[in-house]
């Protein structure tokens, strides 16, 4: 049996097309293989284990207990967390082709391509024949059946109706391809970008040959910008768009090969998207006054206009691939690096922010990437792992943005099979031959590098992980348990995560009080502070469930949950501290602050209010917070969330946590003596369950807000705000 990776699989099995054939459906269930049909109109719209190398068909060993099958069919909890423990076959791989230079070769890419003026189409709707599913993403599904018994009959599933491009879309396209005017700046905010920063899914050498192809073929056009000749392009664009992206896929198709095809003269919208979601991020990321948005004969650019502005082009070729019904490889990339760009603008957990991840992961589910994903006929090695990567990209972001905004997350494990890919640089994912099973074969047995080195795919590694264990975490904050079954569940939990978390490789668990003066890059170190700040933060969860959600009459001081939320503050500080480390990430920097440093501070604060007022109390006795050092952090902590500028990634959020930790900050130093204890006592007593102990004889979380006179919403406890 050969081994999937597939962490928790989903009892469900191919068809028996599937097992024949990788074919490729648009969204509206017809073949992407069916006869070219040109575009159609629409009215017009305005407008993110073990590897096991058999024929580079690299996965991940997924053998779980029965124990863990049990779980997943009865909600029961597994014994343990699935390790990637796996070793790569030494199979010979089929490949044997000599790689070709890094970028592709200009003779790819015609010069001077001939334009002719589009002639003029009339604006009409797309045809379309009758809906229907995915044949290939489930054998319970409404057409299995049929699947699986037309190829014996001969027959095949009916063809789209034919269409032609509208002068309407056409235009619309020209819209998008009059913001590349300057592609020489957007190259180099790209280029940028890449230098310290990168992609998982978005990987650079892909990227730098979209934009060799758009240069040699389209740059004088895009330059000169006459109408004329942008309606020509658009039309090809359109053209290129709507023939189906598996005929350039087959087993033995290298990367280059492939993006040489989607770029160039075969330039596609998703292409295009993808390039402009990129330079939102750098945007976003790099603070004001940064040398590439300024210089001496030109005014300072916009950066807030320019990540704008690109984004909406990007917007715009979504909708482009929608008007076609895409559902491809390439549109999958360009939605998740639009879904990042779009949720790079606006604060975490708003419903616009869902709406969008949303989408993002009806498309991976209806294109499959939630089952098994393997190198076959049709799908090459290259394709399999950045699958494997945006799935895992977007089933994290997923429990991340649940547990920020208190719900339910949108993909669960009880339906997909999480595949790990391999710890590859992006020059070795695009590697092919014997250069690509060097690579594969220099991994540890667990697909690890050797090396040390903390990468985009290490990072996506451990995402996938960590996100299982927020998933668990998510099921009892928010199911109907009883409170010792609570308690059951969050010390198994809670026991497997500090398993797994000592099961990684040990140049993942630096010490973070060591990482300031280690020789690695900014990107580096902001890896390790999160893995270390993720596994801090199932603590913290775990422990605001159990205070929430396992009551007692007589609650003792919850000095687990003051024990690690000292850890989590103190790695954020430390942060602070050393911000020049992170000056080229700001929109990561911010969410630090949001997402771990604003409810760890939170909690402390509350604490050392209560401490303040009442040295005697239970908590004061068995944790006593230093008032000197824990107001001058929290001061600190303060400060810098008061740096945050309206209209920023995460603003709403650090201003209310800078509003409720200054208030707090205000009734220990503030002038004059104390209030009075039977002022105090004026108010309903209560014990305030998250602590364990009395804060002020007051009631509730929403009583001790409304009592600073802090806005408090209407929203879930265990979200990060």
């Amino acid at each position: 049996m050969v081994r999937t990776g597939n962490l928790f699989p989903a009892r469900l099995r191919t068809t028996h097309i599937e097992k024949h054939q990788n074919m490729t459906y648009r969204r509206n269930g017809k073949l992407q293989a069916s006869p070219l049909t040109k575009l159609a109109a629409k009215t017009s719209r305005d407008a993110e284990g073990r590897p096991s190398h058999q024929g580079l068909s690299t996965t991940v060993d997924n053998s779980g207990s029965a124990a863990y099958v049990a779980h997943l069919e009865s909600t029961s909890r597994p014994n343990t967390f699935q390790s990637f423990s796996s070793s790569v076959s030494p199979t010979k791989s089929p490949l044997t082709s000599t790689p070709t230079p890094f970028l592709v070769p200009s003779s790819l890419y015609p010069e001077n391509p001939v334009v002719t003026k589009p002639k003029e189409l009339p604006v009409g709707r797309m045809l379309l024949s009758g809906l229907q599913g995915f044949e290939n993403g489930s054998f319970i599904s409404h057409s299995a059946v049929l699947a699986e018994n037309e190829p014996k009959l001969g027959l095949s599933p009916p063809a789209l109706s034919e269409s032609s491009v509208s002068q309407n879309l056409i235009d619309r396209g020209v819209g998008v391809l009059m913001r590349l005017k300057d592609l020489s700046s957007i190259q180099r905010y790209i280029d940028k970008w890449f230098s310290f920063a990168g992609g998982v899914v978005v990987i650079e050498p892909m990227v730098k040959i979209y934009l060799e192809g758009i240069w040699l073929t389209w740059g004088k056009i895009l330059e000169s910008s006459k109408i004329t000749d942008l309606q020509a392009m658009s039309a090809q664009i359109w053209e290129n768009t709507s023939r189906p992206l598996s005929d350039l896929l087959k087993r033995d198709t290298t990367p280059r090969e492939f993006c040489a095809g989607v770029t160039g003269a075969g330039l596609r919208w998703e292409v295009v998207g993808i390039i402009t979601s990129v330079v939102p991020l750098i945007a976003q990321s790099l603070k004001d006054g940064d040398p590439i948005f300024c210089s001496h004969d030109a005014a300072p650019v916009d950066k807030d206009a320019l990540a704008a502005n690109m984004h909406a082009a990007s917007e715009m070729c979504v909708q482009f691939c929608d008007e076609l019904d895409i559902l491809n490889d390439l549109y999958l990339w360009l939605l998740y690096g639009n879904s990042v760009a779009y949720c790079s603008l606006r604060s975490r957990g708003r419903y616009d922010n869902w709406k969008k991840q949303s989408a993002l992961a009806a498309a991976l589910q209806c294109a499959n990437l939630h089952q098994e994903i393997k190198v076959d006929d049709n799908t090459p090695f290259f394709i399999a792992e950045l699958r494997k990567r945006v799935f895992i990209c977007a089933y994290s972001n997923d429990k991340i943005d649940a547990v920020f905004a208190g719900r339910p997350p949108k993909l669960t494990r009880l339906y997909c099979r999480l595949q790990i890919p391999l710890d590859l640089t992006d020059a070795q994912t695009m590697s092919e031959g014997p250069e690509l099973e060097a690579a594969v074969a220099e991994l540890d047995e667990d697909g690890w590098n050797q090396y040390g080195t903390v990468q985009r795919s290490t990072f996506a590694r451990i995402a996938a992980r960590n996100a299982l264990i927020t998933e668990e975490i998510l099921e009892i904050s928010m199911g109907c348990f009883a409170p010792d079954e609570v308690i059951r569940r969050a010390a198994d939990i809670n026991t497997r995560a500090l398993k797994a978390w000592d099961d990684l490789p040990e140049f993942l668990r630096i010490d973070v009080n060591d990482l300031w003066n280690s020789p690695r890059s900014p990107i580096e170190v902001l890896y390790l502070v999160v893995i270390r700040l993720a596994n801090l933060d199932h603590r913290f969860l775990l422990q605001r469930i159990l205070s929430k959600k396992a009551q007692l009459e007589s609650p003792p001081p919850n000095l687990s949950l003051l024990l690690v939320c000292g850890e989590i503050f103190k790695v954020v500080v430390m942060m602070i501290d050393n911000k020049d480390y992170f000056r080229d990430f700001q929109i990561d920097f911010v969410q630090i602050l949001c997402q771990n440093g604003i409810p760890a501070a939170a909690v402390l604060a509350v604490e050392l209010l209560n401490q303040e007022r009442d040295p005697t109390s239970a908590s004061a006795q068995a944790f006593p917070l230093h008032r000197s050092d824990t107001i001058q952090s929290l001061s600190v902590f303060v400060s810098c969330l008061g740096t945050i500028k309206p209209g920023a990634h995460g603003y709403q959020s650090c201003n209310r946590g800078k509003a409720f930790l200054k208030k707090i900050l205000d009734l220990i130093l503030g002038p004059g003596p104390a209030a009075p204890r039977n002022i105090l006592t004026e108010v309903d007593t209560g014990a305030d369950p998250t602590l364990g102990a009395s804060l002020f004889e007051l009631g509730d979380d929403g009583d001790f807000m409304r009592w600073l006179d802090v806005q408090w919403d209407q929203e879930s406890w265990i979200n990060f705000t």
